[in-house]
């Protein structure tokens, strides 16, 4: 709706709160009962609907500035990457944290880190495309979360343009100054980029990673399964060799990876144990 008006009305648009968490990520509730009662249907549209408004953000013709604070896990996340600009506080913390509830990142995450961390490394000729891929996969399969906006930027979550606010209480007025900075300067959206997908023998060499963190005792077989269902995404699902993708072709492997997990009831015993002890089920 907000998008739907600055269109019309306004110059940019500012996300922002005064809570003291920007978003603990998606209605774990909303999806654990839809899974439980088989609303597909419903629940394939909700994630279609965050992937769509996310990537209208990034290709969005006037600045849209995310002003991050606090938790942002998850969706929280996901919605930051897809900002024009970032302008976070400091004392930010930031990550993906989907694995943790049985599932992967699905409203543009995980395609968006690929683009982030794999994509500038491959467009290089003889390129080793490897560590990238393995830092990427490691990064959302462990969950892991910035611990400050600094630490953001160098897991590539935060952009080398993004902005980091010291003082919590400047941190709208500095975003709502930023928009119009970028306004002034004549902004202009991205152009559509393709993604980097290694094909199956990469899927083939992150199921083995992950085979061996579970033979190694450091995971549970179930997140060994999850770690599959996000490599066959990362892949780009069974193509026979490395190939340039479009966005939309990774975001539909994130949505279909995602609604195949929380059809499985260990995914759901994940969501539940979440709702009500706060702690991560390791199933």
């Amino acid at each position: 709706e907000a998008l739907d008006r600055v269109e019309k009305d306004f110059d940019g648009l500012v996300v922002g709160n005064e809570a003291d968490n920007f978003s603990a990520g998606a209605n774990l509730f909303m999806v654990v009962v839809a899974s439980q009662q088989k609303m597909w249907g419903q629940l394939e549209t909700a994630v279609k609907n965050l992937q769509d408004m996310n990537m209208r953000m990034r290709y969005f013709p006037k600045p849209v500035v995310i002003a991050p604070a606090g938790l942002t896990l998850g969706g929280g996340c996901e919605i930051t990457m897809h900002a024009s600009r970032v302008v976070a506080a400091s004392e930010t913390y930031i990550g993906l944290v989907e694995l943790g509830a049985g599932v992967i990142p699905a409203g543009a995450g995980t395609k968006e880190i690929m683009r982030r961390i794999i994509n500038p490394a491959v467009r290089t000729d003889m390129a080793e495309a490897f560590p990238f891929i393995q830092r990427a996969f490691l990064q959302i399969g462990q969950a892991k979360v910035a611990t400050s906006a600094e630490e953001a930027r160098a897991m590539g979550i935060l952009g080398p343009c993004d902005r980091i606010v010291m003082n919590r209480e400047h941190l709208l007025t500095e975003a709502k100054r930023e928009a119009l900075a970028m306004v002034a300067a004549g902004y202009h959206p991205p152009a559509p980029e393709l993604i980097y997908a290694p094909g199956r023998d990469m899927f083939g060499a992150m199921k083995i990673g992950a085979w061996s963190f579970m033979t190694g005792g450091y995971i549970t077989e179930y997140d060994s399964h999850i770690a599959g269902k996000l490599a066959y995404v990362m892949a780009g699902g069974n193509l026979s060799k490395p190939t340039w993708v479009s966005e939309q072709y990774i975001l539909d492997l994130e949505r279909e990876a995602f609604l195949s997990l929380c059809g499985d009831e260990r995914t759901q015993a994940r969501m539940w144990s979440l709702l009500q002890t706060g702690k991560p089920l390791r199933n």
